[in-house]
């Protein structure tokens, strides 16, 4: 087979192979920037030699057929084992450049990755990060994701998570509100009745309101709570937060150092979480098989590093 073809092939198979990830032309075609018609017009070739149909099309939808299904199995091995060494061969440890794709919460993001990355872009000014904040999980293999920093235990045999810092949570108040409520019951130490009262800033995440939740021996029981603001957006919790607007159930990172200066713990003596757990693990995310890459190990190491040097004194022990 000439090589002209050969190479025809590869890339119809590497469309092939996000067509069924992203279930899109379109998608695949703005990912590639190409038009969809190439997309398409390629995986018809692919179909002409193999003689079946992989992609069944109509105006609005694309799927998959059973044979493309198999067929993809088997291709995506291969095609990911290929990319690893087109990636491994094309990069340096002394001289490390390409494009570094994370994926962090908005919230984490803001509140401890913008000053770790931007001394990562001073060390390492060829490497172009493209940063994706999102509250979705990354599905590597999926999202062109090279490293995801997430919160809880991962399950997923192929990714190797490396603790970045442990948190517990803590419930804020403006100092003035945390006084008035302190005054009103009486007491520093509400009930769960008095706390049900109290105007509460609540986190949405994309399935619903994220709940608080009190630790009674071994169990985790349900927080009545009252919500004077809801979001999913961790800037908009914290400037109700900064003024007294109510009560926010927050990560011990969270929360900048000049906002800290303004608010103040209350309810400790209840273990609240909104995670049924009392602290949570963010970790530092990335497919095992290609720590060997050099930006993926440089990269994983700066992180770590930094996290260990910088954030120790952001959290509770």
């Amino acid at each position: 087979m000439a090589p002209w073809i050969m190479m025809d092939k590869l890339r119809a198979l590497r469309y092939f192979k996000r067509v069924v990830e992203l279930n899109s032309f379109s998608a695949v075609a703005e990912e590639c920037s190409v038009p969809a018609s190439s997309v398409s017009r390629r995986i018809r070739d692919l179909e002409a030699s193999l003689g079946i149909e992989l992609v069944k099309r109509t105006t609005r939808h694309v799927s998959i057929t059973d044979l493309g299904q198999l067929y993809y199995q088997h291709i995506d091995e291969i095609l990911s084992r290929l990319n690893y060494a087109d990636e491994l061969l094309s990069q340096s440890m002394d001289n490390p450049s390409g494009t570094l794709k994370i994926s962090a919460p908005p919230g984490l993001a803001q509140a401890l990755l913008v000053p770790l990355l931007r001394q990562f872009r001073q060390a390492f000014p060829n490497i172009l990060l493209d940063l994706d904040y999102t509250n979705e999980y990354a599905l590597f293999g999926q999202d062109s994701v090279d490293l995801a920093i997430r919160g809880g235990p991962i399950d997923d045999a192929r990714l190797i998570a490396r603790p970045l810092i442990r948190s517990g949570f803590t419930l804020w108040a403006h100092t003035q509100l945390a006084n008035q409520l302190n005054k009103k019951f009486g007491s520093a130490n509400w009930s769960l009745e008095q706390l049900s009262q109290c105007p509460a800033i609540m986190f949405r995440n994309k399935a619903a309101i994220v709940p608080w939740w009190v630790q009674t021996g071994d169990d985790w029981l349900p927080v009545s709570t009252n919500p004077v603001l809801i979001s999913n957006d961790s800037a908009t919790l914290l400037d109700a937060l900064a003024h007294g607007e109510g009560l926010l159930l927050a990560p011990d990172w969270l929360l900048p150092a000049h906002l800290k200066e303004q608010v103040t713990p209350v309810a400790r003596h209840l273990s609240l979480s909104p995670a049924k757990t009392p602290q949570v693990e963010i970790n530092l995310v990335y497919q095992h098989a290609k720590y060997q890459l050099p930006n993926i190990k440089l990269s994983v190491d700066f992180i770590c590093d930094y996290m260990r040097t910088h954030m120790a004194d952001m959290v509770k022990s």
